[in-house]
């Protein structure tokens, strides 16, 4: 299957066979800016942004999707990969975690399908 087809196929999976999940970005902003390397006081306790999308969950085995460009430890850390189309209200490659109903998934990767300027789709790879 070439990246077209798979295109085409995760595209019409996500159309037909959705769920709804959570996406987070923490917290990012340092608690005193006169020391960033501290990092936020609860990064975890106010996200930075939350948004629900659809989605829709594939293995990774056999899909194909990303293996090319995806380092390998963060495929060895990846358990499934959730297609998510577009209409998040941020950039979805900044999101650090993922919740599907009420299972919590850490993000492992973001690879966006963007020819030009218009995002068609988000491959975003989570920890087993």
């Amino acid at each position: 299957m070439n990246e077209q087809e798979r295109f085409v196929f995760g595209a019409l999976i996500v159309v037909l066979v959705t769920t709804i999940v959570t996406v987070i970005r923490w917290k990012q902003a340092p608690a005193d800016s006169s020391k960033p390397w501290q990092g936020p006081d609860d990064p975890r306790g106010t996200p930075d942004a939350t948004d629900t999308v659809k989605g829709c969950f594939v293995p990774i085995s056999g899909s194909g999707l990303g293996k090319e460009t995806i380092d390998e430890d963060a495929l060895k850390r990846t358990g499934e990969v959730c297609l998510i189309s577009p209409g998040a209200s941020f950039d979805l490659a900044t999101a650090n975690e993922l919740i599907d109903g009420t299972v919590h998934k850490k993000i492992t990767f973001v690879q966006t399908l963007k020819p030009a300027d218009t995002v068609l789709m988000y491959y975003v790879g989570v920890e087993r």
